[in-house]
C-alpha cells in the first residue's frame, strides 16, 4: 500500500467513526420521538374523553336550564285548559245547556 492508500484508507474509517456517532445519536433520537409519539397518543385519548364528558355535563346543564321552562310552559297549559273549559261551560249554560 502506499501512502495515498494508506491516508485515504484513515480519512475513510474516520469518516465511518464519524457516521457511527451520528448513526447513533439520531438512533436516540428516533427512540425519543417514538416515545413522545406513543405520549401524545394518550394524551390524545384523554383529551378525547375529556371532551365527551364536557359534552354529557353541557347537555346536563341544558336539560336543567330547560326544566323550569318546561314546568312554566305545562303550569300555563293548565290554566288555560282551565279557563278554556269554563268558558266553553258558561258559553253552554248561558245557550241553554244544563
Amino acid at each position: 500500500m502506499d501512502k495515498n492508500e494508506l491516508e485515504r484508507l484513515v480519512s475513510i474509517e474516520q469518516r465511518s467513526k464519524s457516521n457511527s456517532k451520528r448513526l447513533d445519536e439520531h438512533d436516540k433520537k428516533l427512540e425519543e420521538l417514538s416515545d413522545m409519539y406513543v405520549a401524545l397518543t394518550k394524551v390524545d385519548n384523554k383529551v378525547e374523553n375529556v371532551k365527551q364528558d364536557v359534552s354529557v355535563i353541557k347537555q346536563d346543564i341544558k336539560d336543567i336550564k330547560e326544566k323550569p321552562s318546561k314546568r312554566l310552559d305545562q303550569i300555563i297549559g293548565d290554566i288555560l285548559s282551565v279557563l278554556i273549559g269554563g268558558l266553553i261551560g258558561f258559553i253552554l249554560i248561558r245557550l241553554g245547556m244544563k
